[in-house]
């Protein structure tokens, strides 16, 4: 498979994880793509997608083991209450929606923090960060640094860059329980 893009790339770690998987989270819903996905590849997990943003939730597509909720990622565990095997978050903002709507470093981290407790062995969190904006940047500064202070002898902790791209190109972090 050819990597030409941090979608790619989460598409094939998805293919690797989610045939095993039974519980999967789609922090940043958006448009549904990782949702989607995950569902393509294994009709029988459950997929649960946040969004704060209405307008996402309201244009999902219906499947019978998706449940969408308009809500922050940070209140997962009020939905949740099972061992999670794959997480994808998206960071930054919708394309083609308000840019000005984003997401944050700080409820990321926060959120970080609960799913760590609830996360499956060798469950994984698939982190894709996109530095090209002053929001963007910001975070992947802040989030980097929390995840650099994870116990390695709990969790694996693998960054993907691009680095022959220009403008500050996304890049994918990929966390593995492995304790």
């Amino acid at each position: 498979m050819i990597y030409n893009n941090t979608k790619t790339l989460v598409e094939s770690l998805m293919k690797d994880k989610i045939p095993t998987s039974q519980v999967c989270l789609d922090m940043t819903f958006g448009n549904g793509n990782d949702s989607y996905k995950m569902l393509s590849i294994n009709q029988n997990i459950e997929v649960y997608g946040f969004d704060i943003q209405k307008d996402c939730i309201d244009n999902s597509r219906n499947f019978e083991n998706l449940k969408v909720i308009n809500d922050s990622h940070l209140n997962f565990d009020k939905y949740i209450n099972q061992k999670i095997d794959f997480v994808v978050f998206n960071l930054g903002y919708l394309p083609g929606g308000d840019k000005k709507i984003t997401t944050d470093y700080d409820t990321v981290i926060k959120t970080l923090d609960k799913l760590f407790k609830v996360l499956s062995t060798e469950g994984q969190v698939v982190i894709t960060f996109y530095p090209g904006h002053k929001p963007g940047l910001e975070e992947s500064i802040n989030i980097i640094a929390y995840l650099q202070k994870l116990n390695q002898k709990e969790f694996n902790v693998i960054r993907y860059d691009f680095i022959n791209q220009i403008n500050n190109p996304p890049f994918v972090c990929l966390i593995e329980r492995i304790k």
